[in-house]
């Protein structure tokens, strides 16, 4: 059974603080119990010596080693971070992973498998902000960027999940996703999320000299990884349909902005290059193949790799038909040159 664990959060009020809010349990063996806490409080898996002001430790395998968030706001609203493997439930409803989410007085967070928490303590005002606290929060800046979006999706994934076990094709995925994340991070790139069988990654100005020759030899380099990890025995366990990933590169201007504060970070992203990826990814197939690129992408990294023009190619929500290539592999040096 799931067991919670408090290490003492209290923190000494300034004038600026609201009362503290606490966190009931309800059910178990321990129903009833608090756990009060004032700007902040995460909740995670116990382990040994892990022990430290502002924490709520549970002993359960399923609760990630950081899972959840709490913070408490100068008006005294509170918010939810969800940062786990498995999720946070409110009022039996999924969080958004990573995303800032209000949770009210009264309200129910469940952890794991067996432990739920209510909200307890004043119910926030809808008093403003002091002009010196708001001083202190991030103003929500938009950006307009020039970047390479990547989008890798797992081909007939519709068919796997009506026909293979749903055990082994989430294990499964599970395991893939972890390791392209860590390829992705490596290589430069940014996961913006993960979208059910998907990956959504990009490449920016700031971080490369050529962000679409980045997004290139990346993709390059996971199409490989996917192939290598399709053959280790036990990795991919859906029995009669082989792991096979396509991918897509579009090159463009978005306009990006971040949701939350005290890095409850969630990001947004909207431009023609994050549709276009999105839906171009459809056109590879064992004849074209795995890695469709935009022509914006070919013409930023054409000094560097080597593509095959597929012509113009009718997407989905478009108007005007678009020029695709397939990514084919980098050229090579010429000595002398």
């Amino acid at each position: 059974m799931s067991e919670a664990i408090k290490v003492e959060s209290y923190i000494e009020p300034s004038p600026t603080h609201h009362p503290p809010k606490r966190l009931v349990q309800v059910g178990g063996d321990d129903d009833g119990m608090s756990y009060h806490f004032y700007d902040r409080l995460e909740i995670g898996r116990y382990r040994p010596g892990r022990e430290a002001a502002g924490n709520l430790l549970i002993v359960d395998p399923t609760v990630s080693s950081r899972h959840c968030i709490l913070t408490q706001d100068p008006t005294g609203r509170c918010y939810a971070r969800d940062v786990s493997r498995n999720g946070t439930r409110l009022d039996g409803r999924r969080l958004s992973p990573n995303l800032q989410t209000e949770i009210q007085v009264g309200q129910s967070l469940s952890i794991g498998r067996l432990l739920t928490f209510r909200l307890e303590g004043d119910q926030p005002s809808d008093t403003e902000v002091p002009t010196s606290e708001f001083s202190k929060l991030t103003m929500k800046v938009e950006e307009v960027k020039r970047l390479t979006v990547l989008v890798g999706d797992i081909r007939d994934y519709t068919v796997l999940v009506q026909q293979a076990t749903t055990s082994a094709l989430q294990e499964s995925v599970s395991r893939l996703f972890e390791r392209l994340e860590k390829e992705i991070i490596s290589l430069g790139g940014t996961i913006k999320e993960f979208q059910g069988d998907a990956v959504f990654a990009f490449w920016e100005e700031e971080t490369s000299e050529n962000h679409a020759a980045s997004a290139c030899e990346a993709v390059l380099k996971l199409d490989h990884l996917a192939e290598e990890l399709a053959h280790i025995p036990g990795f991919w366990q859906v029995d009669g349909f082989p792991l096979r990933v396509d991918w897509a590169l579009a090159t463009g201007t978005v306009v990006m902005s971040g949701h939350g504060e005290s890095n409850a970070m969630g990001l947004s992203m909207i431009g023609e290059p994050v549709v276009l990826a999105f839906r171009i990814e459809k056109f590879a197939n064992d004849k074209t193949g795995s890695i469709i690129v935009c022509d914006s992408t070919r013409k930023m990294a054409s000094n560097e790799f080597k593509f095959h023009d597929l012509g113009d190619r009718d997407v989905k929500g478009f108007d005007e038909p678009r020029r695709l290539h397939a990514l084919i592999r980098k050229r090579r040096k010429i000595l002398g040159r």
